[in-house]
Order: structure tokens, then C-alpha cells, then sequence
């Protein structure tokens, strides 16, 4: 009887096996409002996301879709109008590796890491 109340309990302490890994931070290239994934030629970005939040309000930016891009340097480079005091979130996938970057644009327009 107490094998059976021992199962249980180790597969409680156990927790669930697997699921996705959690995103690498990386820093895309990011000059004013210009942004790049990567200025390597042989990086591909795959997807990109980027969400804006201000006083708990979180917007979508720009996505990229369900798609799969497959795009290199200069293409996987575009402008983004940044908005003072709020909070940025980049996620996207290049060469199959997901990443996200998060930063703040203060109220005289510098980003802040």
C-alpha cells in the first residue's frame, strides 16, 4: 500500500518532461529607428514580433505572420517608429534559434537596455 501512495508522489516531484526551450537573449542591430535581425549574410530570419506595452497596455507593432520568412541582410532590415516611455519586446527565430530582446525607449527618445 505505501508503494502506491509513493508513485504519486514522484510523479508529482518529477514535473512534465520536455516542452519548448525558452528563447535566447540576443540584441538585434538597432540604429535610431532603423532595426536588423542580423547584418550577416548568412543568417536567416525566419520570423520576427514586435509587441510595445505602456501602463500594462501591450500592443503588436509589426509581425512578420505565420510564414516563414527566409530572408537575409539587408532584407530582414526595416524602420521602426519608436514611441517615448515604453517598453519593447522582439522575438523572432533566426537560423532556427528563437530569440528575444527586450528594451525601453525613455522619455528623450534613448533605448534603454
Amino acid at each position: 500500500m505505501k508503494r502506491l501512495a509513493i508513485l504519486p508522489l514522484i510523479f508529482l516531484l518529477a514535473g512534465c518532461p520536455g516542452g519548448n526551450p525558452a528563447p535566447h537573449s540576443r540584441a538585434p542591430f538597432i540604429n535610431g529607428e532603423h532595426l536588423c535581425f542580423s547584418t550577416d549574410k548568412k543568417d536567416v530570419l525566419n520570423y520576427y514580433t514586435i509587441d510595445s506595452s505602456d501602463n500594462g497596455d501591450i500592443q503588436t507593432v509589426v509581425s512578420s505572420g505565420y510564414n516563414k520568412l527566409n530572408i537575409s541582410y539587408p532584407d530582414n532590415c526595416m524602420d521602426v517608429k519608436w514611441k517615448s516611455s515604453h517598453t519593447y519586446v522582439i522575438n523572432y527565430e533566426l537560423n532556427d534559434k528563437k530569440y528575444v530582446y527586450e528594451f525601453f525607449i525613455d522619455n528623450n527618445g534613448k533605448l534603454i537596455r
